[in-house]
């Protein structure tokens, strides 16, 4: 429910685009140069070495938007990737310019709540079991950050076990 509000509200609005295009078409192109063309895909890593696959959710980018279901209808039928609790997980969205805005979301036993995510990592919880992620990254123009240069969400989740 939270990350659905986080997502509702940050939402994907082509006039954003618009507005960057009109009166100053360079302001857009000045802006971007950093941004690849393609949209960002996240790779998401344990300390240890494992890579948890990431589903993409909504998003809007290079003029083009795309809206997705909410966390958990994303991750329906998916396989979590198990691993220990207490790890740290670093997630980098592959791009030259960090996001302005990022936002990560735990979601356990229906109950969500923000996670602290730091220098691009998180630690997975304490807590084992099925632990459902969702993420919402913004970048904002540079000459007003009231304009979007892109966003893009997306979920994870993982299975955690205790530490041997």
């Amino acid at each position: 429910m939270l990350l659905g509000s986080v997502f509702l509200i940050s939402g994907c609005n082509t006039n954003q685009y618009n507005v960057t295009n009109e009166g100053n078409p360079s302001h857009a192109t000045s802006s971007r140069k950093n941004l690849p063309k393609e949209l960002p895909t996240p790779m998401i890593q344990t300390a240890s070495g494992s890579a948890i696959p990431a589903i993409q959710g909504s998003y809007c980018w290079e003029a083009s938007c795309a809206d997705y279901a909410g966390t958990m209808e994303l991750l329906e039928g998916i396989t979590p990737v198990t691993l220990l609790v207490g790890e740290d997980v670093s997630i980098d969205m592959g791009t030259d310019v960090a996001p302005d805005e990022f936002t990560l979301v735990e979601i356990v036993d229906g109950k969500a709540h923000r996670v602290s995510f730091t220098a691009g990592s998180f630690q997975l919880a304490q807590e084992t079991g099925i632990h459902y992620y969702g993420a919402f990254a913004r970048w904002s123009s540079p000459e007003d950050s009231n304009v979007s240069l892109g966003d893009t969400s997306f979920a994870f989740a993982v299975h955690l076990l205790e530490k041997k």
